[in-house]
Formats: C-alpha cells, structure tokens, sequence
C-alpha cells in the first residue's frame, strides 16, 4: 500500500512538473512575442520622427533669409523643434535596441521600405510599357 502511495504522489509531482514546464515555456513564448511587438511599436515612432524632421526640414528651407532678429528667432524655433524631433528620435532607437540586442525592427522596417521602393520601381517599368498610354502610343508608331 504505501508503495502505491509514493508512485501516486510521484506521478501527481511529474503531472504538476510537466503543467508547470508547460505554463513557463508559454510565459516565455508570450514574453517574447510582446519585446518584438514593442520593438516594432518603438520603430513605428522612429519612423514617425523621421518623417517629421523630413517636414521640419522642408519648412527651414522655405523660410526666407533673415532680415532681423525676429526672422532668426524664428529659424531657432524651428531648428529646435527639429532637433528635438530628432532626439526623440534617438531615444526611441536606444529603447526599441535595448529589447533585442540582436534584431532590430528599426531595420526590418528600412529594409521593407528599400523592398517596397524596389516593387515600386518595377511597377512603374512595366506601366510605362502600357500601350494605351499616349506617350506610348506615339513610340509605338515610330517603331512600326
């Protein structure tokens, strides 16, 4: 009888070991799904920065050559601002790098944007072959 007990209590702990072991490895696998779900939340900020520096960029160059204090206060105001856009920036690529050391999904994005710019491209080759648009018409008839 009490060999019938420790093999019970025995196979009740391997029951428990194998549910705990099953909870930790989904934990781990949670875990880890949400540092790549911050990580591509940090870089989608960065990419916002970015294209707002873009922007802050293209309102200092249209802005005219100061004339008077007032006019280069104005162009601080606005260099600050992005530079500031910038060190948001910054922060946000130290962050989003901090989580994986060994990926960053600041460069998966810029990597899916080169493939894109490049699907993009040929797109473009290969509806500038359309015959029906006029330019093309007109090489068409000079070809023939």
């Amino acid at each position: 009888m009490s060999n019938e007990i420790v093999q019970w209590i025995l196979s009740i702990i391997g029951v428990l070991g194998t549910v705990i072991a099953i909870y930790q490895y989904a934990v781990l696998n949670e875990s880890k799904k949400r540092r790549h779900e911050l990580q591509f939340l940090f870089a989608g900020i960065h990419q916002f920065t970015l294209s707002k520096r873009m922007e802050w960029d293209n309102q200092i160059s249209l802005l005219p050559k100061p004339q008077n204090d007032r006019d280069m206060e104005i162009i601080r105001v606005h260099v600050r601002a992005r530079d500031n856009l910038m060190a948001i920036g910054n922060a946000i690529t130290a962050l989003e790098s901090v989580i994986d050391t060994d990926s960053s999904a600041i460069s998966a994005m810029f990597e899916k944007t080169i493939k894109q710019v490049e699907l993009n491209n040929r797109l473009q080759t290969e509806g500038s072959k359309n015959p029906t648009i006029p330019s093309n018409q007109k090489m068409n008839e000079t070809e023939q």
